[in-house]
């Protein structure tokens, strides 16, 4: 562990709270919400461009 790690952390944020999102679902599951944000994004932006001429 880096000695002083927590000066590098944004004010207000802890290690604590960070093990509490990173501990808070599986790593699959994580890369399922991901994926489906990722789909949603791309999906949102094909839907505004229009269609080659």
């Amino acid at each position: 562990s880096l000695p002083g790690a927590d000066h590098y952390l944004k004010p207000g944020i802890t290690f604590e709270q960070l093990d509490a999102v990173a501990y808070a679902i599986s790593d699959n599951e994580a890369a399922r919400q991901l994926n489906q944000a990722r789909a949603d994004l791309f999906r949102s932006i094909n839907k505004t461009q229009n269609p080659a001429a």
